[in-house]
């Protein structure tokens, strides 16, 4: 079990790692070893934490602590496994929302043993991330005292573990994706339209679009579903949801496929709210069906 004197080592530099080491630092945990692709990178993690030290080389700081985090892209978590002579009882965490255990399978072989603890969270801003990670969700994989030691250390950090198995973690990780970085991209591309339609601008526009994003996870998550449900397609707007493909397409083309996607994946949410007839439901399913076929109202 994790404790305020257990060595915790990080080996990649980037935004994940450093939040981690921000946070657990905050909770009186020590991270006193880290290494990164560069050296560079290391140290401004390193000059972060009050007594971490940068390692110009991935063995050194794997060899100073008993629980290390790899928080390097996924594509390179096989590899470092792989680099590295780990020791018998060391535990070593990937920090990758898409890969399974079998990924750390290297460590195994020299006695380590291998877990995963990936923050539901998004990462652009190291402070922002900090700031933000009391109250997101950790998806563990692990068994027996790692699954317990990864639990204890979400608790402690003020978030809420979720167990995985293996098989969960590809929909786990993409569905997430959706709720974050990819949702950041839709409004960016909203946002481009508004400049190019509207002449307002790109930064402006998302400041103008950011309060409903809010308030909308605000709903959800005090009211859940169906209750939060709101729009047109909830109330049965057929005119309302026509106006829209029909202006979607002359104007932002681009916009259409995930406009008639996202309602489609909502009207059983807005069929739960009875609020909107059912007829009123199946016709705004056929008209977002055909229109995705290109057969525009």
């Amino acid at each position: 079990m994790i404790n305020y004197q257990t060595p915790i080592g990080i080996i990649g530099a980037g935004s994940v790692g450093k939040t981690l080491a921000l946070a657990m630092l905050n909770k009186g945990y020590i991270t006193n070893s880290t290494a990164s692709r560069t050296f560079e990178s290391a140290k401004s993690l390193a000059r972060l934490v009050p007594g971490c030290v940068a390692y110009p080389e991935l063995q050194s700081a794997a060899d100073n602590a008993e629980i290390i985090f790899v928080t390097t892209s996924d594509d390179a978590i096989g590899q470092i496994a792989s680099k590295i002579r780990w020791r018998k009882g060391q535990t070593v965490i990937h920090c990758s929302g898409a890969a399974s255990l079998d990924v750390l399978e290297p460590v195994r072989q020299y006695g380590a043993v291998p877990g995963a603890f990936h923050p539901c969270q998004t990462f652009s801003s190291v402070s922002e991330a900090v700031e933000s990670l009391p109250g997101s969700t950790f998806a563990i994989e692990g068994d027996g005292d790692t699954r317990a030691t990864l639990e204890h250390l979400a608790t402690a950090l003020g978030g809420n573990p979720i167990f995985l198995r293996p098989e969960h973690k590809p929909l786990y990780h993409g569905t997430v994706v959706m709720a974050g970085g990819i949702l950041n991209t839709l409004l960016g591309a909203i946002a481009d339209s508004w400049e190019r339609e509207f002449k307002i601008p790109r930064n402006d526009a998302l400041k103008a679009l950011t309060p409903i994003t809010k308030g909308t996870a605000i709903s959800l998550s005090s009211k859940g579903l169906p209750t939060a449900a709101a729009g047109p397609h909830v109330r049965g707007d057929v005119g309302t949801i026509k106006k829209h493909i029909q202006s979607i397409s002359l104007q932002a083309p681009e916009l259409l496929p995930a406009y008639c996607s996202m309602l489609l994946a909502g009207l059983g949410i807005a069929a739960e709210k009875e609020v909107a007839p059912e007829e009123k439901i199946t016709e705004i399913r056929e008209m977002l069906i055909e229109a995705s076929d290109g057969r525009l109202p």
